[in-house]
């Protein structure tokens, strides 16, 4: 099955108007913040984070 990855901006944007913060959603998935940064700035990043993030819940 062919899935259309998130690039960084895109991935960037969903938590965002989400209302997360970086720092906050790398400590809810439990990773570094320098972790996260990596995973969202690699455009070959396995899809399962596209996936998480676009099931965060919403906590405006």
């Amino acid at each position: 099955m062919a899935v259309q990855r998130l690039t960084p901006a895109e991935f960037k944007a969903e938590y965002r108007s989400r209302g997360w913060t970086g720092k906050d959603l790398a400590a809810h998935w439990g990773k570094h913040p320098v972790s996260l940064s990596k995973i969202v700035n690699d455009p070959e990043r396995p899809t399962h984070w596209d996936d998480a993030v676009r099931g965060l819940p919403i906590v405006k």
